[in-house]
């Protein structure tokens, strides 16, 4: 393989554990007299180490003298080591009856003791050495130690420690229970899990807690480095997620002699705990720490909490069985899958009744396969539902070896080369085991982890069964959980709740509150904000609106002259008739051109006026619906032009009757140039031209478009903007100006023939104007909210009518109405009249 050592490595790497070995020589070399009866040794073909914790505490030890090794009898047994061995031997013993897997070979098999974490090196050196010697000049490459490959050890300290030795030889290890990180890391190529990795625990916790809504918890573990590690890791992904881990301790290990200050560890723990009020707490511990943990706490106060187990102890059947253990709580655990395996139960009872009679190496009593109590501890505990689950992560590792040692072997269905193996060829074939074992699929990534998930069980304190399964976790990011099978203990077996801060209501934002951003105060987001999708109050924009404590903002109402409300049919109604009056001049003055009265009022100049009137009256449509540019340059620069367009006329026409009546004679040159120059024509066109550039210059520039002002919080007004800018601005007064100038010319044509004179029309109409101005900027300066669109409107269409009504409706009135009035003879005699009062009494 690309990642194994160099031998020069190796072999430098070997002195330590050579000295180890040599300081433990006597305890190795017993190993030696092992007889094939033993439930420890099964001769064969090719051997298969086991390393199972047959005792685990309890013990007295020595700590006076740390080089004194403890022997594992003076341990308490372990039922769940003992059954580990049982369901190895079953294992190897099913490949060996069968012919298909590796015909004509033999799977042999050594299980040694690994007392917890306190005797691993000694069996791990002894499956390193060949024939009880290990010589540090060898050519690993072509050394055959005396296991092909290690199942176990059963917790992840010892894993870790063994791991490191074995991977300088390559030896396979494949881990049945431990779930360090560092057991899948790629710095330990010879290292193999039979059970879900570290990672798939940690996310099913996570996965566990964000699904409740827990995120104010406490975490708890051992003082190995499966506590420290998986504290760690913990922490750092409940960041991730915005869990909050309020406290996090280390249980000590409990040792003889040290029971006061341990029990003053517990206590202080208990009290942290208690303090910071969580409902849940994390415990990443191996069992029997948080057997004696329990037995602890179970005298304190720290009761009716929510207890997330690891796979190291969800299913100890010795802390179930502890007196009132289910003042706890509920205990949700993270479990091996459970997978039945056929035929195990009756191999265990046959090797129960086979062995219950016979002693167990009575002569080996001080060596790491001394296990005289083991039947007398497992006889109620050997068929229980949670060693099956462990049971098959032991069953698969054991047919993963077979697998490789298949493949080594290049074995057929009836054949196998019997060949010397180094177990860097079994390590290099475990990356090929591709298998499906009762119903699983069994191979190895690159890390050494194998596809396999959890199962997510509850502690049933009535039921007939110790455990029950609540969920699953079949790989990273999956969980499938079902609440109501859990027994929560509360009212109405309602899901506890376990937060720094209740979760805010909606439209409520959340304002952290101390060093935890998951205690926080809720606090309404005001009018016009709403809450966004990060938890946030953001302002509506300008056309929204919102009332307080709102998740989203609504649309203002847009308030606008609509179609069907009664002032827009009214203003339409009377701008079709100003429309119809003036096409109704327009004909009239047709029909009527050569007559007396049209010819007084400019004949045929009179349509230079007419139809900018008729214009000016489609832009009062412009105010109707809801606004845009088109409609706001209609309204303002296109309506004032209009206008300007009628009063230039009307002033030229009123300035050409005076010229006529009382310029002629005093001022005869100005007279014939006016006259003879087209001067009407030059001057209308330059005061046109001046209303036309201010128009031009807005629209290109700056032109009008909608525009909204807030009339409530929850309405806008839609009107054009620039109502008030300084173009509008000089329209309206160049228009006022050219009015002015009208108002003035009639002044001063009062006195000419009555049929000529039309100061009564003008001053009525500019009157009318001047009116409507002083409304149209009262109008601006003063709030008449909603008004201000039919204000607008009314005020230019009470413009043009007056001028239709001022102006033309006196012609027309002579036209239909006094048509004695519209003679030639009628007009003549008017103008006698006149030149006999004398031109000249009039002063100009």
């Amino acid at each position: 393989m690309d990642e194994r050592l160099s031998m020069t490595q190796m072999k430098s790497l070997f002195i330590i554990p050579l000295l180890l070995m040599q300081s433990s020589a006597s305890v190795v070399m017993s190993f030696g007299s092992q007889n094939a009866s033993s439930e420890f040794v099964l001769r064969g073909d090719y051997t298969v180490g086991g390393l199972f914790s047959l005792h685990a505490s309890g013990a007295v030890l020595t700590l006076e003298d740390t080089s004194v090794i403890e022997s594992c009898s003076s341990l308490h047994v372990n039922p769940a080591g003992y059954l580990n061995l049982q369901v190895m031997r079953f294992a190897v013993e099913e490949i060996n009856n069968s012919s298909r897997l590796l015909p004509n070979i033999t799977l042999g098999y050594e299980i040694l003791d690994t007392c917890y974490i306190y005797n691993n090196i000694q069996p791990a050196l002894a499956f390193m050495s060949r024939d009880y010697v290990f010589d540090t000049e060898a050519n690993y490459t072509n050394y055959i130690p005396k296991v092909i490959s290690v199942i176990g050890p059963d917790n992840s300290d010892s894993a870790e420690t063994t791991a490191d030795l074995f991977n300088l030889l390559l030896i396979p290890q494949i881990n049945i229970f431990a779930t360090s990180k560092r057991l899948s890391d790629l710095s330990l190529p010879s290292c193999f899990q039979t059970i879900a990795s570290s990672k798939t625990q940690q996310g099913a916790i996570i996965d566990i807690l964000t699904f409740f809504n827990w995120t104010w918890i406490a975490v708890l573990g051992s003082s190995d480095e499966y506590g420290h590690h998986g504290i760690q890791s913990l922490i750092k992904l409940a960041s991730d997620e915005d869990i909050c881990v309020a406290y996090q301790g280390t249980i000590p290990i409990k040792i003889p002699g040290k029971e006061k200050e341990w029990n003053n560890s517990i206590l202080q723990i208990v009290h942290n705990v208690t303090a910071v009020n969580v409902n849940v707490i994390v415990v990443l511990s191996v069992d029997i720490v948080v057997l004696d943990f329990f037995r602890q706490v179970l005298d304190t106060n720290l009761q009716g909490k929510v207890w997330i187990a690891t796979e190291t102890w969800s299913l100890s059947t010795v802390i179930y069985n502890l007196p009132n253990i289910q003042r706890l709580g509920v205990v949700l655990g993270i479990a091996a899958k459970y997978v039945d395996i056929p035929g195990i139960e009756e191999y265990l009872s046959d090797a129960y009744n086979q062995t219950k009679g016979n002693s167990l190496n009575p002569d080996m009593k001080d060596c790491n396969q001394d296990c005289q109590t083991c039947l007398n501890s497992t006889e109620s505990s050997s068929f229980s539902f949670s060693e099956d689950r462990v049971s098959f992560s032991i069953y698969a590792a054991v047919y993963a070896v077979a697998h490789a040692l298949h493949i080594v072997l290049g074995c057929n269905d009836t054949y196998c080369n019997k060949i010397d193996v180094y177990p860097w060829q079994i390590t290099d074939a475990f990356g090929q085991v591709n298998f499906s074992l009762l119903g699983n699929l069994i191979n190895f990534d690159q890390y050494g982890d194998s596809p396999t998930g959890y199962d997510i069980v509850t502690w049933n304190w009535l039921g007939k069964t110790n455990f029950e399964n609540g969920g699953s976790y079949p790989e990273l990011g999956n969980l499938v959980i079902n609440p109501d099978k859990i027994k929560w203990q509360t009212a109405n077996n309602q899901v506890p709740s376990s937060v720094c801060s209740p979760e805010c209501r909606s439209g409520q934002e959340k304002r952290q509150t101390g060093n935890y951003n998951c205690c926080f105060i809720c606090v309404n987001c005001s009018a016009g904000q709403y809450l966004n999708e990060n938890g946030i109050c953001m302002e509506c924009s300008q056309h929204q609106w919102s009332t307080e404590g709102s998740t989203f903002c609504y649309a203002k109402i847009r308030v606008f002259l609509t179609w069907h409300d009664t002032l827009t049919i009214a203003i339409f109604t009377i701008t079709i008739l100003g429309m119809l009056l003036t096409v109704v001049v327009i004909v009239t003055f047709i029909v009527h051109l050569k007559s007396p009265v049209v010819k007084a009022a400019g004949g045929k100049r009179c349509f230079l006026m007419l139809p900018a009137l008729a214009t000016a009256y489609l832009s009062i449509l412009a105010y109707l619906g809801e606004p845009d540019t088109m409609k706001c340059i209609l309204r303002l620069p296109f309506y004032s032009l209009a206008l300007t367009i009628c009063f230039s006329y009307i002033s030229i026409r009123s300035f050409q009757i005076v010229c006529i009546f009382k310029m002629s004679s005093k001022l005869p040159a100005t007279y014939d140039y006016w006259v003879k120059r087209n001067g009407q024509y030059v001057f209308f066109i330059i005061l046109c031209s001046t209303q036309v550039l201010i128009s031009c210059v807005w629209v290109s520039v700056n032109p009008p478009t909608e525009s909204t002002k807030d009339l409530t919080s929850d309405t806008v007004l839609v009107s054009c903007s620039q109502f008030t800018s300084t173009y509008n601005i000089l329209q309206y007064s160049y228009n006022a100006f050219l009015s002015l100038m009208c108002f003035t010319f009639a002044y001063m044509g009062k006195e000419v023939p009555k049929n000529y004179n039309e100061a009564k029309c003008i001053t009525f109409t500019m009157l009318i104007y001047f009116v409507i101005c002083i409304f149209f900027f009262t109008a601006q300066l003063i709030d008449v909210g909603e008004y201000v669109n039919p204000i607008n409107a009314g005020l230019a269409l009470a413009s043009l009518l007056g001028i239709t009504g001022g102006y033309f409706m006196p012609k027309c009135y002579i036209i239909f109405l006094r048509p004695q009035r519209n003679t030639t003879k009628y007009f003549q005699s008017t103008i006698q009249s006149y030149t006999k009062r004398g031109t000249g009494s009039t002063k100009f």
